[in-house]
């Protein structure tokens, strides 16, 4: 049986610090970016986020348009209370396609 290769091997999750505010904006944008370049599926651990901004959720939305224009899938492993809320109050549900769990608090 052939060995796997690293690039067989399933991509570990990006996992999002806890403060996504505007001064971790840009290395976020630059993780994000490494994740799409990749061309493979990304997985997206966001359970430990627990501050967020409008430029954090400016970089997932725009990370989220570039892997659909991609055609890149993106799952989501957790999601944090603070995120959901904060995609919802500026209403980018529908382009940061959060998976449905339970509903926000």
């Amino acid at each position: 049986m052939a060995k796997k290769s690293p690039k067989d091997a399933p991509r570990e999750p990006v996992a999002l610090d806890a403060d996504l505010r505007i001064a971790a904006a840009p290395a976020l944008r630059e993780t994000l970016l490494a994740a799409l370049a990749a061309g493979e599926p990304v997985r997206i651990d966001a359970g430990a986020v627990a501050q967020v901004d409008t430029a954090g959720l400016q970089v997932l939305a725009a990370f989220s348009r570039d892997a659909r224009a991609a055609g890149v899938p993106v799952a989501w492993d957790g999601v944090s209370d603070t995120l959901r809320r904060g995609v919802a109050a500026l209403d980018l549900t529908a382009l940061i396609e959060l998976p449905a769990d339970a509903g926000v608090n």
